[in-house]
């Protein structure tokens, strides 16, 4: 195996109709990102290609958010992320399956706060193909880590959002960087 999805904070509070920092849930469906995700995501379970959600979550006390980050704290404040709440549920219509890996993360980096690093090298991934929001925020730091970790990093640009299709194509060159920015139609043709 090497190859893996991951699908970054396409939860409620980020993405929803009534999430309390939706910034990019009008991007999210003018892109039709959520049926897009899931054809992509579809795509690599026929091929034995794991998928990985992952979404950002915090304890109702904060007490595991980043102390000095202005966001986490401007999240604090409004409520937003905290694990039990509505807030952290992925967002309808998204195809999560059983047999998908889900991970919460602490920080923007899908890395952040978990393992999901030792599972990619205990599974032998070392190409990751990035999907979700923010592109400017959660797939750089992401994207990021992963090259700086020795990873090949493919960005499935229709796949990712921001709060405006500009800041998104912004990100999507500077991306271009750190791996490969494609389509998710293309990559699927491979």
């Amino acid at each position: 195996m090497s190859a893996a999805l991951i699908i970054i904070d396409l939860i409620e509070d980020l993405a929803g109709p009534k999430g309390r920092a939706n910034h990019c849930r009008e991007q999210i469906v003018t892109r039709e990102v959520i049926t897009r995700v899931n054809a992509a995501a579809a795509y690599a379970r026929v091929r034995k290609i794991p998928v990985i959600w992952l979404r950002t979550g915090f304890a109702d006390d904060y007490h595991d958010i980043p102390r000095h980050s202005p966001l986490f704290i401007q999240l604090k404040h409004i409520g937003a992320l905290r694990l039990s709440h509505g807030g952290c549920h992925w967002l309808a219509g998204l195809e999560v399956q059983t047999e998908d890996l889900r991970l919460e993360k602490k920080g923007l980096s899908a890395f952040a706060g978990n393992n999901l690093l030792a599972w990619l090298q205990q599974h032998r991934c070392h190409h990751l193909l990035l999907a979700g929001i923010s592109t400017p925020l959660a797939i750089e730091s992401t994207a990021r880590q992963a090259h700086d970790a020795g990873l090949q990093v493919t960005v499935l640009q229709d796949l990712c959002a921001a709060s405006t299709e500009e800041i998104h194509q912004q990100s999507l060159e500077t991306l271009q960087n750190l791996g490969e920015v494609m389509r998710s139609q293309a990559w699927m043709k491979e």
